[in-house]
Parts: structure tokens; C-alpha cells; sequence
């Protein structure tokens, strides 16, 4: 059965009965001042099957039906990216509010075309960056005075996904479509870092196929703005890897956050080192999953909507991670360093 709706609730249409009817729906469904009334898929039976398990008002296999209603005031959208890109840019000229996944688009252009489209038409716009959502990760940025001015930043994730463990025929693994590592992975580690440390100045990277996957292996040198040094490792084929582990060196110390399971949210645990010890350091209000993650992006989104302004992350925030891709891939090709 559908939620109640009050009468000044945001009305919200998911687009993608993939990760929009698992989390997307969840997400927005966390807040009170908005109700999920209509969901789209490829096709309009699992569209259906989607609202009516989930209790949705309305379905569609047109996401266009969604976009273009009247009565629906916010497009949450769970695409590929090139796909994404276009229904962004119907939504927004439809004076619709966008959430966005990452990575927004293929290229910067299209990235900086849609924040220009979204500037003019005074909309919200929001892209879920979750992992500074983790409450790890924000003691973690709230630490770093504690280990002094930065000498290293080191960022290792290697796992398998299952995508390529399934050896699934998916965009997720298709670079040309706005998959592959760097698009779907290091867009997460650019934006991260980038919020933890401050602007990446120049970067140069190294892509490399495995097993018949393209680019699922990137590994790149960074120096921010700060002088700071860093770098990158990502494997998504993997078996058995480590996860996902953040290390940032100090004059006096260091922090890591870890997690060594297969859930990207849940699991981080932050430690402190010294020249004396490491410890753990305890970290209150741990997120119960991803769904919490988005939500807390949802929630600031319904917020701009209600009241006024704007969020964080946001299409200036995608804009400026996909520059970050292409400048990467650049680098690849030109086997040289770019500055960004």
C-alpha cells in the first residue's frame, strides 16, 4: 500500500527499477516530507512488478510519462550514465528537480552541459557522492589537524565485483558507456579525496585490461594543489583482495579507514597511528547500510527543495570529478602527467 501523502509533500519519480527501486526508493521513502509516487522502467512490466511490490502509486516503461507529469515535482534518476545524461536534461527542462548517480555523464562536456542546464532553470540538483555520509569518514576529516600537515595520501581498493564474477553483459564493465573502474570506482575516490584533502592539481594515470575486461585495473599518481602527494590503486577483479583502505600520513601520525568486507558503506573502521602506537579510534552513529548513506544526500536535496539553496554534492561536484576521468584517461593516452 502506498505511503499517506500530505498535501505539501515533494513528489518524487524514480527512474531505473535496478539500484533506483533498491535504494532510491528506501532513501527518499526515510523522509517524511516527501512520497515516491511513480517509478519507470525499461520495461513496463518490471516496472510494474517493481511499484506494485513496493506500493507505488504509478509505473511506466517511459521514463519520458515520469519526467513529463505535472504532478511530480523531483527525478531521482539510477541509470548509465549516457542514458542518464538524457533524461537529466528532459527533467530539467521540465523544471524538475534531478538526483543524480555517479558517474553523471561520459565526458566533462556533457557533465558541465547538464550543471549549465540546471543553473539557468533554477532547479535542485544533487548527485549521490554517499561516502562522506559515513560517520568514519567525517571523524576521519575531523581528525586530521591531530596528525599534522599531510605527506601522503594512499588509496588501495581491491575486490571483485559482481559483475565480473557473474561475467555479466552489463554497461558497469563497458567504458565506452560509462563504466569500467575509473569511471564507476575512482569517480567515488576522486570526489573523496577531493573532500577529505582539498583540489587535485595533476594526476597521471595507467589503465590496464585483465581477463578480457577492459580497464579494470587503474593505477595513477596525484599531487594536490597543497603540494601534497598521492596515489591510487583499484583492482575490481580481484578475488580474496583487502577492500577498500584510505591511509593519510602526517608529520605526527596517520589515520586509515578500512573496510575489508564487500558492502561499499558498511564496515569502515578508522585507526590512528603514532610513533608510539595505532589504536582504534570509536566512532558513534554507524551507518545500518547504504540505504542510510543515500538517504542522508536525499534528505539535504528534500531540505534545498523545501527551503531554498542548494546541496552539496551537487552537478558542480560531477562537473568537476569528470573532468578528473577524462583528465585520467588523458594521461593514459598520452602516457605523460595533466594538469587538471
Amino acid at each position: 500500500m502506498s505511503p499517506q501523502r500530505a498535501a505539501d509533500a515533494v513528489t518524487v519519480g524514480v527512474i531505473g527499477a535496478g539500484f533506483g527501486k533498491a535504494v532510491h526508493v528506501p532513501a527518499f521513502r526515510a523522509d517524511s516530507r516527501c512520497v515516491v509516487i511513480a517509478i519507470a522502467a525499461s520495461k513496463a512490466e518490471s516496472a510494474r512488478r517493481a511499484a506494485e511490490e513496493l506500493g507505488i502509486e504509478r509505473s511506466s516503461g517511459d521514463w519520458r510519462t515520469i519526467v513529463d507529469d505535472p504532478g511530480i515535482a523531483a527525478i531521482a534518476i539510477a541509470l548509465p550514465p549516457a542514458l542518464q545524461v538524457q533524461v537529466a536534461r528532459h527533467a530539467i527542462g521540465k523544471g524538475k528537480h534531478v538526483f543524480l548517480e555517479k558517474p553523471v555523464a561520459t565526458s566533462a562536456a556533457e557533465a558541465e552541459s547538464l550543471l549549465s542546464a540546471a543553473e539557468k532553470a533554477r532547479v535542485v540538483h544533487a548527485i549521490d557522492f554517499e561516502f562522506p555520509e559515513i560517520p568514519a569518514w567525517r571523524t576521519t576529516r575531523a581528525m586530521l589537524a591531530d596528525i599534522g600537515d599531510l605527506r601522503n595520501v594512499v588509496v588501495q581498493w581491491q575486490f571483485e565485483t559482481y559483475t565480473i564474477r557473474s561475467r555479466a553483459d552489463s554497461w558497469k564493465v563497458k567504458p565506452s558507456e560509462g563504466g569500467g573502474t575509473l569511471s564507476n570506482f575512482v569517480s567515488h575516490v576522486f570526489y573523496n579525496l577531493e573532500w577529505l584533502v582539498g583540489p587535485i592539481a595533476r594526476l597521471s594515470a595507467r589503465l590496464a585490461d585483465s581477463g578480457g575486461v577492459s580497464e579494470v585495473l587503474v593505477d595513477m599518481m596525484l599531487q594536490f594543489k597543497s603540494g601534497v602527494p598521492g596515489s591510487i590503486a583499484i583492482a575490481a577483479n580481484a578475488i580474496g583482495g583487502p577492500g577498500h583502505v584510505v591511509q593519510l600520513f602526517g608529520e605526527h601520525g596517520s589515520l586509515t579507514l578500512r573496510n575489508p568486507g564487500p558492502k561499499y558503506c558498511d564496515g569502515f573502521e578508522l585507526t590512528h597511528g603514532t610513533r608510539e602506537r595505532v589504536s582504534m579510534v570509536p566512532v558513534e552513529g554507524l551507518l545500518k547500510d547504504r540505504i542510510d548513506a543515500v538517504a542522508r544526500v536525499a534528505h539535504r536535496f528534500v531540505d534545498a527543495i523545501l527551503n531554498g539553496g542548494s546541496i552539496e554534492p551537487n552537478l558542480r561536484h560531477g562537473a568537476r570529478v569528470q573532468r578528473l576521468l577524462d583528465a585520467a584517461r588523458d594521461s593514459h593516452n598520452r602516457q605523460a602527467w595533466v594538469e587538471v
